[in-house]
């Protein structure tokens, strides 16, 4: 969700002002997280910081390195970092997870966007038009309609069974 300049300067109006940044998150509605980043982003880089779109950049193997040994070495929160190198919250979350469970090795194969098949352990596909099944033959299209009948039939078969249990415990009327 993309937020006005005026939300943003409010939001850091605010924080000046000594509210706590989940107050302010409750009263605006925004997350704390991108009220911090928000106010991190201003203090080092003004108006500028906050006008354009920060998370649009691209990392190569040692910047990811130097940005996360600078949040594991030196305990940099990560809300300061994202501000610092315009990097998401997330991806910086990510870039840790892999950096704590594979070692720093491991950031070369962390890609960006949708992660489908095998190769990511992922069980779905891709989304898009489903392929076209070939055309059935009669013998098939006469296979399938006499499947669909007797599912129909069993569903009415059930349905009169189950009008049938209602109908004997309903009460009967007193005249």
């Amino acid at each position: 969700m993309e937020h006005s300049l005026e939300e943003k300067l409010k939001a850091i109006k605010m924080y000046n002002r000594g509210v706590p940044p989940t107050r302010i998150a409750k009263i605006l509605g925004f997350s704390r997280n991108v009220i911090v980043v928000w106010c991190e982003l201003f203090k080092n880089e003004g108006i500028v910081g906050l006008q354009r779109l920060p998370y649009n950049c691209r990392y190569n193997f040692e910047e990811k390195c130097q940005i996360v040994c600078e949040i594991e070495k030196n305990h940099v929160p990560l809300h300061v970092v994202s501000a610092k190198y315009h990097v998401s919250r997330s991806t910086l979350h990510c870039w840790v997870s892999v950096v704590r469970r594979k070692g720093y090795d491991a950031l070369k194969e962390v890609k960006y966007g949708r992660k489908y098949g095998k190769n990511h352990g992922i069980k779905h596909t891709p989304m898009g038009r489903p392929k076209k099944k070939e055309p059935m033959t009669e013998l098939e299209k006469l296979q399938r309609e006499n499947e669909l009948l007797r599912a129909e039939n069993a569903y009415l078969k059930k349905l009169r069974a189950l009008m049938t249990e209602k109908a004997s415990f309903s009460p009967k009327s007193k005249h």
